[in-house]
């Protein structure tokens, strides 16, 4: 993970007010800090603040890393905070406060009923869809979790394609993920229809989106020519209209939804170049919907061309094949709950869902540093993006493809 850090160390004790580069640390995080150090044994410790500017696109909180040593034992509590933003309620797109609170119940309570189930079915510990520890101590405004750069974890770089190794460990966990959603359908019923059931994906694809989306697609139209850019002018809208309707599907098979599964939100561990963990995180867009729309929104935002030629297929049926054996440590049949026909009818009808996310996506993902939008500062509707040469090519081949494929 490329980062970077600004900080100042200094020995403190629990009721002390501590300062990080001359600015007082928010008095809510700091009590936060001091009960989760409390409960850990420490008593007076050094306190390591470290403000991050990450390598990618974080829109809706401010990042930290806080490390807490006990002056005596010099042991270390190394904590990563998601802060929510100050004016985050002017933002139109997306309730702030309510995906704080999403992620916060994920972690909190959901994570911990996903954990008892695998448990209780026996799954091997290697087998199980894992997730980052939580403090019970965050709130809605500050969520504290372990850092897990300290642990050798970090992110793909945003600009490279994913290796296939990447895409097939994220895969099968997804296919993990989706599949506890049919578990906690059967095992837990009125829980899932009390609890998950009623999450609809918080982001807001309504009119204020279309401007955005178009702007988005006009970025494209200017570094296309002929045929290409005459087939995507004409489908702009419909495609829009395609796109906001399977974000909000409420007809097809549907399940417990990552919202957001995409390489930033996917912390990973290599040993010589090969994956041996894999973490998802951000749980923020966490919903209830068609499982096909975090397949694609990962395959089209993190892969190229050449890539899915190779792969599209493979994975396809590895992300099946994995929810069909998770399912049998809990006697469930995959068929019950995602027939293959219908997944594999409903993923060749909904490929769009790939060219639309990939239209507004790519722009931003690869977008250089000093051209990432801020929408703490900028209403989606206004965002202007100056596309990255990456963007471009990524954008053209997507272009071709669906073409290619008979979607333009």
């Amino acid at each position: 993970m490329q980062v970077e850090e600004k900080c100042e160390c200094r020995s403190v004790k629990p009721d002390d007010n501590c300062k990080e580069n001359g600015g007082k640390i928010n008095p809510e995080l700091k009590s936060i800090i001091d009960k989760i150090a409390k409960k850990e044994g420490f008593t007076t410790y050094n306190l390591s603040v470290k403000n991050i500017t990450p390598d990618g696109n974080n829109y809706l909180g401010l990042l930290t890393v806080v490390t807490v040593q006990d002056t005596i034992t010099k042991k270390e509590l190394d904590l990563f905070v998601k802060s929510i933003i100050a004016n985050a309620e002017q933002l139109k797109l997306i309730s702030v406060s309510e995906v704080y609170g999403i992620e916060i119940y994920f972690y909190l309570e959901l994570s911990q009923i996903l954990e008892k189930l695998q448990a209780d079915a026996q799954i091997p510990i290697e087998e199980r869809y894992t997730t980052v520890k939580c403090y019970k101590e965050s709130t809605t405004e500050h969520i504290v979790m372990e850092n897990m750069v300290k642990k050798g974890f970090y992110t793909w770089n945003r600009f490279e394609v994913i290796s296939l190794d990447f895409a097939e460990t994220a895969i099968k966990q997804l296919a993990k993920f989706h599949a506890l959603g049919f578990v906690l359908q059967e095992k837990r019923p009125e829980y899932f229809e009390d609890k998950i059931m009623p999450l609809r994906y918080p982001l807001k694809i309504d009119e204020e989106f279309k401007k955005f989306f178009v702007n988005m697609a006009n970025n494209v139209l200017d570094h296309l020519d002929g045929s290409s850019k005459s087939k995507l002018e004409k489908n702009v809208t419909a495609l829009f209209e395609k796109g906001q309707k399977y974000t909000h599907d409420r007809e097809s098979t549907l399940t417990m939804c990552h919202g957001d599964f995409r390489p930033n939100n996917i912390l990973i561990k290599t040993i010589e170049g090969k994956i041996t963990d894999l973490v998802p995180v951000d749980y923020q867009l966490l919903c209830h919907g068609s499982p096909l729309n975090d397949i694609l929104y990962f395959i089209f935002g993190a892969t190229d061309r050449e890539f899915r030629r190779k792969h599209l297929d493979y994975l396809k049926n590895l992300y099946y094949d994995t929810m069909k054996q998770f399912l049998k440590y809990f006697d469930m049949d995959v068929q019950k709950y995602y027939p293959k026909e219908e997944y594999e009818r409903l993923l060749k009808e909904r490929l769009e869902y790939g060219l639309f996310v990939g239209i507004w996506y790519l722009q931003g993902n690869l977008a250089q540093e000093d051209d990432i939008f801020d929408l703490s500062e900028t209403q989606i509707a206004d965002i202007k993006l100056s596309m990255s040469e990456l963007a471009i090519d990524r954008s053209k081949e997507l272009i071709d493809e669906f073409i290619e494929w008979g979607y333009l």
